[in-house]
Protein backbone atom coordinates (compact mmCIF):
# COMPACT_ATOMS: atom_id res chain seq x y z
CA UNK A 1 0.00 0.00 0.00
CA UNK A 2 0.73 3.80 -0.43
CA UNK A 3 0.98 4.47 3.25
CA UNK A 4 3.50 1.62 3.69
CA UNK A 5 5.80 2.68 1.40
CA UNK A 6 5.70 6.49 2.57
CA UNK A 7 6.48 4.86 6.41
CA UNK A 8 8.99 3.39 4.82
CA UNK A 9 10.56 6.30 2.65
CA UNK A 10 10.48 8.23 6.39
CA UNK A 11 11.83 5.88 8.24
CA UNK A 12 14.95 5.26 5.96
CA UNK A 13 15.50 9.36 5.89
CA UNK A 14 15.61 9.38 9.82
CA UNK A 15 19.33 8.65 10.56
CA UNK A 16 19.58 8.33 14.61
CA UNK A 17 16.52 6.96 17.04
CA UNK A 18 14.28 5.53 13.62
CA UNK A 19 12.15 2.86 15.45
CA UNK A 20 11.53 5.73 18.60
CA UNK A 21 10.67 8.34 16.14
CA UNK A 22 8.38 6.82 14.39
CA UNK A 23 6.85 5.27 17.11
CA UNK A 24 6.45 8.96 18.64
CA UNK A 25 4.51 9.30 15.00
CA UNK A 26 2.01 6.68 15.07
CA UNK A 27 1.67 7.68 18.53
CA UNK A 28 0.32 11.41 17.00
CA UNK A 29 -1.79 9.85 15.01
CA UNK A 30 -4.09 7.94 17.48
CA UNK A 31 -4.11 10.13 20.16
CA UNK A 32 -7.44 12.13 20.79
CA UNK A 33 -5.85 15.36 21.89
CA UNK A 34 -2.35 15.93 22.59
CA UNK A 35 -1.70 17.95 26.53
CA UNK A 36 2.87 17.25 25.99
CA UNK A 37 5.39 15.29 23.96
CA UNK A 38 5.29 12.67 27.25
CA UNK A 39 1.79 12.16 27.26
CA UNK A 40 1.83 10.32 24.26
CA UNK A 41 3.94 7.77 25.99
CA UNK A 42 0.36 6.44 27.40
CA UNK A 43 -0.53 5.51 23.61
CA UNK A 44 -0.69 1.99 22.70
CA UNK A 45 1.92 2.26 19.32
CA UNK A 46 4.39 3.94 22.08
CA UNK A 47 6.55 0.36 22.81
CA UNK A 48 8.60 2.52 25.43
CA UNK A 49 9.39 4.37 28.52
CA UNK A 50 8.14 7.98 29.15
CA UNK A 51 11.93 8.81 29.34
CA UNK A 52 12.81 8.11 26.11
CA UNK A 53 10.36 10.33 24.25
CA UNK A 54 13.11 13.24 25.77
CA UNK A 55 15.53 11.88 24.34
CA UNK A 56 14.47 11.18 21.42
CA UNK A 57 13.16 14.23 20.32
CA UNK A 58 16.75 15.49 21.26
CA UNK A 59 18.52 13.25 19.46
CA UNK A 60 16.72 11.74 16.81
CA UNK A 61 17.97 13.01 13.36
CA UNK A 62 16.37 13.41 9.84
CA UNK A 63 18.26 13.30 6.69
CA UNK A 64 16.02 16.05 5.37
CA UNK A 65 16.91 16.32 1.79
CA UNK A 66 15.87 12.49 1.42
CA UNK A 67 13.19 13.81 4.21
CA UNK A 68 11.39 16.46 1.35
CA UNK A 69 11.74 14.59 -1.86
CA UNK A 70 10.23 11.50 0.23
CA UNK A 71 6.74 14.15 0.99
CA UNK A 72 6.83 15.40 -2.42
CA UNK A 73 6.96 12.30 -3.92
CA UNK A 74 4.30 10.56 -2.19
CA UNK A 75 1.49 13.11 -2.14
CA UNK A 76 -1.77 11.99 -3.32
CA UNK A 77 -2.18 10.84 -6.73
CA UNK A 78 -5.98 13.02 -6.31
CA UNK A 79 -4.42 16.11 -5.44
CA UNK A 80 -6.05 18.91 -7.09
CA UNK A 81 -5.04 21.52 -9.63
CA UNK A 82 -6.28 24.54 -10.60
CA UNK A 83 -5.37 26.12 -14.64
CA UNK A 84 -3.02 22.61 -14.06
CA UNK A 85 -0.94 24.49 -11.68
CA UNK A 86 -0.35 22.81 -8.20
CA UNK A 87 -0.89 25.22 -5.67
CA UNK A 88 1.13 25.80 -2.46
CA UNK A 89 0.59 27.48 0.29
CA UNK A 90 2.85 29.91 2.63
CA UNK A 91 2.64 31.19 5.84
CA UNK A 92 4.47 31.17 9.28
CA UNK A 93 2.75 30.79 13.02
CA UNK A 94 3.85 31.37 16.44
CA UNK A 95 4.68 29.16 18.99
CA UNK A 96 4.65 31.66 22.01
CA UNK A 97 6.91 31.20 25.11
CA UNK A 98 6.08 34.14 27.05
CA UNK A 99 7.62 32.70 30.36
CA UNK A 100 10.89 31.16 28.54
CA UNK A 101 13.19 34.25 29.07
CA UNK A 102 16.35 32.27 28.66
CA UNK A 103 15.18 30.95 25.66
CA UNK A 104 17.55 30.34 22.64
CA UNK A 105 16.78 32.63 19.82
CA UNK A 106 13.23 34.06 21.22
CA UNK A 107 12.29 36.84 19.63
CA UNK A 108 9.26 39.44 19.30
CA UNK A 109 6.22 37.67 17.42
CA UNK A 110 4.68 41.04 17.12
CA UNK A 111 2.94 41.80 13.41
CA UNK A 112 0.84 44.52 13.98
CA UNK A 113 1.45 48.06 15.15
CA UNK A 114 -1.35 48.02 17.63
CA UNK A 115 -1.23 44.22 19.12
CA UNK A 116 0.72 43.60 22.32
CA UNK A 117 4.08 42.40 22.46
CA UNK A 118 4.74 38.39 22.08
CA UNK A 119 7.82 36.38 22.38
CA UNK A 120 8.60 33.17 21.28
CA UNK A 121 9.76 31.39 18.44
CA UNK A 122 8.01 31.66 14.43
CA UNK A 123 7.95 28.45 11.80
CA UNK A 124 7.11 28.96 8.53
CA UNK A 125 5.35 26.29 7.15
CA UNK A 126 5.16 25.30 3.24
CA UNK A 127 2.11 22.79 2.43
CA UNK A 128 0.47 21.11 -0.75
CA UNK A 129 -3.08 22.37 -1.17
CA UNK A 130 -5.07 19.24 -2.10
CA UNK A 131 -8.87 19.73 -2.12
CA UNK A 132 -11.02 22.78 -3.31
CA UNK A 133 -13.23 23.61 -0.61
CA UNK A 134 -11.27 21.56 2.47
CA UNK A 135 -8.78 21.80 4.80
CA UNK A 136 -6.77 19.09 3.48
CA UNK A 137 -2.92 20.27 3.03
CA UNK A 138 0.02 18.24 2.85
CA UNK A 139 3.35 19.72 4.64
CA UNK A 140 6.38 19.71 2.09
CA UNK A 141 8.58 22.09 4.59
CA UNK A 142 9.22 23.61 8.15
CA UNK A 143 11.89 26.15 8.96
CA UNK A 144 11.90 27.95 11.67
CA UNK A 145 12.61 31.48 11.34
CA UNK A 146 15.78 32.86 12.95
CA UNK A 147 15.87 35.88 14.43
CA UNK A 148 18.68 37.10 12.25
CA UNK A 149 16.50 36.82 9.35
CA UNK A 150 12.99 37.67 8.50
CA UNK A 151 9.89 35.87 7.14
CA UNK A 152 10.48 36.76 3.08
CA UNK A 153 13.74 35.69 3.50
CA UNK A 154 13.20 32.06 4.96
CA UNK A 155 10.25 32.01 2.41
CA UNK A 156 12.55 32.53 -0.11
CA UNK A 157 14.74 29.63 0.43
CA UNK A 158 11.62 27.52 0.95
CA UNK A 159 10.41 28.92 -2.83
CA UNK A 160 13.28 28.08 -4.36
CA UNK A 161 14.09 24.62 -3.02
CA UNK A 162 10.13 23.59 -3.82
CA UNK A 163 11.59 24.90 -8.10
CA UNK A 164 14.34 22.44 -7.39
CA UNK A 165 12.09 19.29 -6.79
CA UNK A 166 10.29 18.82 -9.61
CA UNK A 167 9.12 20.88 -13.27
CA UNK A 168 5.93 20.65 -12.37
CA UNK A 169 4.45 24.29 -12.77
CA UNK A 170 3.44 25.30 -9.17
CA UNK A 171 1.81 28.38 -7.75
CA UNK A 172 2.37 29.82 -4.25
CA UNK A 173 0.04 31.84 -2.50
CA UNK A 174 0.69 33.98 0.64
CA UNK A 175 -1.26 36.65 2.24
CA UNK A 176 0.34 40.12 2.56
CA UNK A 177 3.14 39.42 4.67
CA UNK A 178 4.57 38.46 1.64
CA UNK A 179 3.61 40.95 -0.36
CA UNK A 180 7.03 43.06 -0.67
CA UNK A 181 9.99 43.06 -3.18
CA UNK A 182 12.52 40.82 -0.49
CA UNK A 183 10.02 38.01 -0.99
CA UNK A 184 9.31 38.50 -4.69
CA UNK A 185 12.30 38.60 -5.94
CA UNK A 186 12.85 35.23 -5.82
CA UNK A 187 10.49 34.75 -8.30
CA UNK A 188 13.11 36.28 -10.85
CA UNK A 189 15.66 33.35 -10.53
CA UNK A 190 13.38 30.26 -10.40
CA UNK A 191 11.85 28.46 -13.05
CA UNK A 192 8.58 26.63 -12.36
CA UNK A 193 7.19 28.73 -9.19
CA UNK A 194 4.87 31.59 -9.72
CA UNK A 195 4.05 33.73 -6.61
CA UNK A 196 0.46 34.96 -5.97
CA UNK A 197 0.21 37.40 -3.05
CA UNK A 198 -1.72 40.01 -1.36
CA UNK A 199 -0.89 43.62 -1.61
CA UNK A 200 -1.77 46.03 1.05
CA UNK A 201 -4.40 48.54 -0.84
CA UNK A 202 -2.14 51.44 -0.24
CA UNK A 203 0.94 50.52 -2.04
CA UNK A 204 1.86 52.62 -5.18
CA UNK A 205 3.18 50.17 -8.28
CA UNK A 206 4.83 51.61 -11.30
CA UNK A 207 4.00 51.22 -15.41
CA UNK A 208 6.71 50.48 -18.15
CA UNK A 209 8.81 53.54 -18.36
CA UNK A 210 8.44 55.53 -21.92
CA UNK A 211 10.70 54.77 -24.51
CA UNK A 212 14.38 56.38 -24.30
CA UNK A 213 14.79 59.29 -27.02
CA UNK A 214 17.72 58.53 -29.24
CA UNK A 215 20.90 60.71 -28.10
CA UNK A 216 19.34 61.03 -24.81
CA UNK A 217 22.48 60.93 -22.21
CA UNK A 218 22.05 59.46 -18.40
CA UNK A 219 20.84 55.72 -17.96
CA UNK A 220 17.30 54.40 -18.95
CA UNK A 221 14.45 55.19 -16.65
CA UNK A 222 13.40 52.31 -14.57
CA UNK A 223 10.01 53.74 -13.81
CA UNK A 224 6.93 55.19 -15.82
CA UNK A 225 3.73 56.75 -13.95
CA UNK A 226 2.27 55.86 -10.95
CA UNK A 227 -0.28 53.59 -10.54
CA UNK A 228 -1.95 53.54 -7.04
CA UNK A 229 -4.47 50.89 -5.65
CA UNK A 230 -6.52 53.04 -4.07
CA UNK A 231 -6.87 54.66 -7.33
CA UNK A 232 -6.15 53.16 -10.39
CA UNK A 233 -4.78 55.47 -13.28
CA UNK A 234 -6.15 53.50 -16.33
CA UNK A 235 -9.08 50.99 -17.04
CA UNK A 236 -8.32 47.63 -16.53
CA UNK A 237 -7.19 45.52 -19.13
CA UNK A 238 -9.35 42.28 -18.03
CA UNK A 239 -12.22 42.32 -16.13
CA UNK A 240 -14.05 38.70 -15.36
CA UNK A 241 -17.67 38.03 -13.43
CA UNK A 242 -18.06 34.67 -11.92
CA UNK A 243 -19.93 32.91 -8.73
CA UNK A 244 -18.41 31.26 -6.75
CA UNK A 245 -21.03 29.06 -5.08
CA UNK A 246 -24.03 31.75 -4.72
CA UNK A 247 -21.31 35.12 -4.57
CA UNK A 248 -20.99 36.97 -7.18
CA UNK A 249 -16.68 38.02 -7.32
CA UNK A 250 -16.31 40.99 -9.56
CA UNK A 251 -12.27 40.71 -11.04
CA UNK A 252 -10.52 43.44 -12.62
CA UNK A 253 -6.78 43.07 -13.80
CA UNK A 254 -4.22 45.87 -14.72
CA UNK A 255 -1.11 44.52 -16.63
CA UNK A 256 2.78 45.49 -16.83
CA UNK A 257 3.15 46.36 -13.38
CA UNK A 258 6.11 46.80 -10.70
CA UNK A 259 6.97 47.57 -7.88
CA UNK A 260 9.59 50.48 -7.13
CA UNK A 261 12.46 48.22 -5.91
CA UNK A 262 11.59 45.23 -8.10
CA UNK A 263 11.54 47.07 -11.39
CA UNK A 264 12.55 44.02 -13.26
CA UNK A 265 10.10 41.21 -12.18
CA UNK A 266 6.70 42.39 -14.41
CA UNK A 267 3.39 41.28 -13.12
CA UNK A 268 -0.37 42.04 -13.04
CA UNK A 269 -2.18 43.54 -9.98
CA UNK A 270 -5.67 41.73 -9.51
CA UNK A 271 -8.47 43.20 -8.01
CA UNK A 272 -11.46 41.29 -6.25
CA UNK A 273 -14.61 42.52 -5.19
CA UNK A 274 -17.16 40.60 -3.72
CA UNK A 275 -20.82 41.85 -4.28
CA UNK A 276 -24.54 41.80 -2.82
CA UNK A 277 -27.36 40.68 -4.79
CA UNK A 278 -27.86 44.42 -5.34
CA UNK A 279 -24.61 44.50 -7.15
CA UNK A 280 -22.69 46.91 -4.93
CA UNK A 281 -19.41 45.98 -2.68
CA UNK A 282 -20.24 43.96 -0.11
CA UNK A 283 -16.65 44.97 1.92
CA UNK A 284 -15.32 48.19 2.55
CA UNK A 285 -12.32 47.98 0.57
CA UNK A 286 -11.63 45.54 -2.43
CA UNK A 287 -8.99 42.61 -1.95
CA UNK A 288 -5.87 43.50 -4.56
CA UNK A 289 -3.69 40.79 -5.82
CA UNK A 290 -0.09 40.67 -7.26
CA UNK A 291 0.72 37.66 -10.15
CA UNK A 292 3.79 37.29 -11.43
CA UNK A 293 2.60 34.61 -14.19
CA UNK A 294 1.68 34.21 -17.67
CA UNK A 295 -1.14 36.81 -18.28
CA UNK A 296 -3.20 34.03 -19.80
CA UNK A 297 -4.46 32.14 -17.13
CA UNK A 298 -8.15 32.77 -16.36
CA UNK A 299 -9.00 35.88 -13.42
CA UNK A 300 -11.48 33.11 -11.65
CA UNK A 301 -8.27 30.55 -11.71
CA UNK A 302 -6.14 32.83 -9.74
CA UNK A 303 -9.29 33.97 -7.82
CA UNK A 304 -10.15 30.70 -6.75
CA UNK A 305 -6.11 29.74 -5.85
CA UNK A 306 -6.18 32.66 -3.38
CA UNK A 307 -8.79 31.94 -1.91
CA UNK A 308 -7.58 27.83 -1.36
CA UNK A 309 -5.14 30.11 0.83
CA UNK A 310 -7.24 29.33 4.06
CA UNK A 311 -6.52 25.82 4.40
CA UNK A 312 -3.28 26.76 6.00
CA UNK A 313 -5.31 28.58 8.41
CA UNK A 314 -7.74 24.99 9.32
CA UNK A 315 -4.73 23.23 9.62
CA UNK A 316 -3.04 24.97 12.15
CA UNK A 317 -6.16 25.67 14.15
CA UNK A 318 -6.22 21.32 13.82
CA UNK A 319 -2.55 20.98 14.75
CA UNK A 320 -3.06 22.90 18.09
CA UNK A 321 -5.83 22.35 19.03
CA UNK A 322 -5.43 18.49 18.53
CA UNK A 323 -2.01 17.66 17.95
CA UNK A 324 0.04 19.72 19.99
CA UNK A 325 1.83 21.80 17.70
CA UNK A 326 2.75 24.26 20.20
CA UNK A 327 2.40 21.56 23.19
CA UNK A 328 6.64 20.83 23.56
CA UNK A 329 7.94 23.38 26.08
CA UNK A 330 11.35 22.31 26.33
CA UNK A 331 14.22 24.86 26.12
CA UNK A 332 15.96 22.38 23.67
CA UNK A 333 15.25 24.15 20.21
CA UNK A 334 16.87 20.74 18.24
CA UNK A 335 13.72 19.07 20.69
CA UNK A 336 11.18 21.90 19.90
CA UNK A 337 11.75 21.72 15.96
CA UNK A 338 12.27 17.98 15.91
CA UNK A 339 8.29 17.83 17.28
CA UNK A 340 7.24 20.35 14.77
CA UNK A 341 8.19 18.27 11.93
CA UNK A 342 6.85 15.00 14.03
CA UNK A 343 3.07 16.75 13.97
CA UNK A 344 3.85 17.25 10.80
CA UNK A 345 4.36 14.20 9.54
CA UNK A 346 1.58 12.56 12.08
Amino acid sequence: MRIQQFRKAVYQSIQKRADAVLDLVDALTVAGHVDSPVALSEEAPFRRKFSSIFDTLQQGEFDFDQLLQALYEYQSGSSEQIADYEVYALDCTPNERPEAVTLEDRGSLKTQKNEPVRYGHKYSWLVRLMAWGTSWAAPVDIQRVDTSLTDSQVASVQVKELDLRHSKPKVVVGDSLYGNHLFLAIFLTVKNVFALVRLRSNLVFYEHPAPRLKGTKGAPAKHGSKFKLSEPSRPPDRSETFLLGKQTVKLQAWQGLHFKKLSTLVGMVLRVEFLRPDGTPRYKRPMWLFWSGPDNVALKDLCRMYLWRFAIEHMFRFLKQHMGLNANQSTNLVSTDQWMWLCALA
